[in-house]
């Protein structure tokens, strides 16, 4: 009986962030045409929305949670790879003529 509470209880949470991911993808497609703020925000907003995705499916998807230190290690490895790719991307636009 145990079990499949449990299960169910899984179940439920596997569909929350399934229905997470998908709603922040819509906002990802939000994002795009997001030009109020420029396109270096539209770009800025899409990788915050994608480092909410990437840590939601390595959580959950991965069992990252289950793994307290390499959960860590992971997330680092991730903020930093964010941090070299937001570094690239902003002069790019920030000098590029449209």
């Amino acid at each position: 009986m145990n079990q499949e509470h449990s299960t169910h209880s899984d179940d439920a949470l596997d569909l929350g962030v399934y229905l997470s991911l998908l709603a922040l993808t819509v906002a990802t497609l939000a994002a795009s045409r997001f030009t109020h703020g420029g396109r270096i925000m539209a770009v800025v907003l899409a990788l915050i929305i994608a480092s909410v995705k990437a840590s939601l499916i390595g959580f959950y998807y991965m069992g990252l949670r289950r793994e307290r230190a390499m959960m860590f290690i992971i997330l680092g490895i991730g903020a930093v790879a964010v941090g070299i790719l937001v570094a690239g991307i902003l002069p790019d636009l920030t000098f590029a003529r449209f």
